[in-house]
């Protein structure tokens, strides 16, 4: 039997409270997936209520992820009371809007240490247990705009996601043959963050710009990241997917 299949069934997804990383968290559960959501909003309670109503085990840890002795803490308790993690989505991110020039260092320094080192902090967490299962997966979360940089108010978001990107294909080489390490990039999708500098009939409207012709969704994204989590991707490693329409092309 595959090893992945044998312990890809508990996951982990950071910002499971809301847009996509609610979505990630019930389409795992709709895969018959055991799931623990690290989220400080009390939404993630809600949430995990709806995956245990969908009939799998759900918990509920209110984890700051760029603390590093709460995510080590979380993680003792992920095991303790579902068993061993097989899968993990990098999804907690935050972007407070800021140009460069007055950017305050302290808030560069909160973006990068959620974002990027709170990943780096779960996947450190829950590796030791991946490798010594001889299977794991590991999906992180990124942005286009990690890619292509952000035309205003977001170096921070942008540099952070960039980062997790080559996150991804270094813990892809260190981690191999055991640990398979992907990165899921939305484009512009139907969340929160872009609707706090727009409205939702402007952010519709960029779906004619995209090749598809319309903007993402948060399922999108989820789904997404099942392909990655699946066994049709078994040998598929240190990648970057990018689900956004066709807005970027790698």
């Amino acid at each position: 039997m595959n090893k992945e299949k044998m312990h890809a069934r508990i996951a982990v997804v950071t910002g499971g409270s809301k847009g996509i990383g609610r979505a990630i968290v019930l389409a795992l559960a709709q895969r018959n997936y055991d799931v623990a959501i690290f989220d400080p909003l009390e939404a993630g309670r809600e949430v995990a209520a709806e995956v245990t109503a969908m009939g799998r085990r759900a918990l509920y840890l209110p984890v700051d992820v760029s603390d590093e002795t709460a995510v080590r803490e979380a993680a003792q308790t992920v095991g303790a009371r579902l068993g061993s993690c097989g899968l993990l989505v990098n999804n907690a991110g935050i972007f407070p809007r800021a140009s460069a020039v007055d950017m305050p260092f302290a808030l560069w320094q909160k973006v990068l240490a959620i974002n990027l080192g709170g990943a780096f902090l779960c996947s450190q967490a829950f590796a030791p247990g991946m490798l010594k299962d001889g299977a794991g997966l590991i999906v992180n979360i990124a942005s286009g705009r990690g890619i292509q940089g952000a035309s205003r108010n977001g170096a921070h978001y942008a540099a952070s996601k960039g980062g997790l990107i080559a996150l991804t294909r270094s813990l892809a080489q260190e981690w191999a043959p055991h640990i398979r390490v992907n990165t899921v990039v939305p484009g512009v999708t139907h969340t929160d963050q872009p609707l706090a500098e727009t409205n939702v009939d402007e952010l519709y409207s960029r779906g004619s710009r995209i090749p598809l012709g319309r903007i993402g969704q948060p399922e999108d994204v989820a789904r997404g990241v099942c392909l990655l989590a699946g066994d049709d991707a078994s040998y598929i490693t240190g990648q970057s997917l990018c689900v956004n329409g066709g807005a970027v092309m790698l």
